[in-house]
């Protein structure tokens, strides 16, 4: 055979002219046929993920109410339910009455305070007069039928979501947190106290600095940027005042100019003290229901009033109806005594 026929059957030789392409076909690779691996899954991690799956359906999840609780009573929906499948169980759960829908987006536990409801359906949080007894502080009297509500600029209010009682509004800015619940203690404070009668207010900061971790020079510092008549009231506050009649009766005399001692020691032994001290002589007792309405209570103080009397001492008692209701009289009667002197030891040489 000739050379060149040789070389041309070779495979990827080409002996053609220039120019001209060698239409002759190099045969296909073959491919190697597929081979499917099936993982051989260990005895072990296959008997914990049944058991991982036998504890979910066994174990119950949180419910929503108790989610709910955890943020403060009222939650949005985005914090209750962050998936589309739990938002349908989350309105599966409000129409079974296991959660309230307030208004759009928001619910609340069953057992949420009325309060803290009534402000989430407005569209904020329970604030000034209205949050004091969830600090368990003192409140004034007749204050309980109005809710003031603290509502954010990024929220729309709902005035009339609770048309049996007063709401009032206040706009706070938009981020103020909690969004819903109650307000925090200073912000309760510092609304209050300047909303309130002097003497109210002082009361209510007087409960404060007794009932909560607050202390005189902390109040102080709180107060600094208070308004005006907030500053003024935090000013009389004493921590040593131990009832809000006792407190109320004595900023009533500090307005006509007569100083009162608040929880004065008595020389009677047992850490006995009075409720206001004026001068060094006349005691004035602020007798409360909780504390002098029994029979026994009663005669207490008559054997405690004897015993100061002898000392020489002038006792005079007032009750809460009457500093709250006629605290004009209760004044004057006061004014009296300290006008005639009888407020003060009668000493030689005097």
């Amino acid at each position: 055979m000739p050379l060149a026929r040789q070389l041309a059957d070779r495979p990827g030789v080409s002996l053609t002219t220039p120019g001209l392409r060698d239409t002759r076909r190099s045969p296909k690779p073959t491919t190697p046929p597929r081979v499917h691996l099936v993982r051989n899954r260990s005895p072990v991690v296959s008997v914990a993920r049944s058991r991982a799956r036998a504890i979910e359906m066994i174990l119950p999840m949180p419910s929503f109410a108790d989610v709910a609780r955890s943020l403060g009573g009222v939650a949005r929906t985005h914090e209750l339910a962050p998936t589309p499948a739990l938002k349908r169980a989350l309105q599966r759960s409000a129409a079974r009455g296991e959660v309230r829908r307030l208004r759009r987006g928001v619910y609340a536990a069953r057992d949420v305070h009325p309060d803290i409801a009534a402000a989430a359906a407005v569209g904020g949080r329970v604030a000034g007069i209205s949050a004091l007894p969830f600090h368990g502080l003192w409140i004034p009297p007749g204050t309980a039928t109005v809710l003031h509500v603290e509502v954010g600029d990024e929220m729309e209010a709902r005035e009339g979501a609770h048309a049996d009682r007063l709401v009032v509004t206040h706009w706070v800015a938009s981020g103020a947190r909690p969004r819903f619940g109650v307000a925090p203690l200073d912000d309760a404070l510092r609304r209050a106290a300047d909303e309130l009668a002097l003497p109210e207010a002082v009361a209510v900061l007087d409960s404060a600095l007794r009932a909560t971790p607050l202390t005189p020079v902390g109040l102080r510092f709180l107060s600094h940027g208070w308004p005006p008549r907030a500053r003024r009231a935090a000013a009389l506050a004493h921590e040593r005042s131990e009832s809000g009649t006792e407190s109320v009766l004595r900023v009533l005399l500090h307005e006509v100019g007569i100083r009162a001692t608040p929880q004065a020691p008595l020389p009677t032994g047992d850490n006995h003290r009075a409720d206001l001290l004026i001068g060094d002589r006349l005691l004035i007792e602020c007798d409360s229901d909780a504390h002098h309405a029994e029979p026994a209570d009663r005669r207490r103080d008559l054997l405690r009033d004897e015993s100061l009397v002898a000392l020489g001492y002038l006792v005079v008692r007032f009750d809460y109806r009457q500093v709250f209701s006629d605290p004009a009289g209760v004044v004057a009667t006061v004014a009296a005594i300290v006008a005639r002197g009888d407020h003060v030891s009668r000493r030689p040489g005097r």
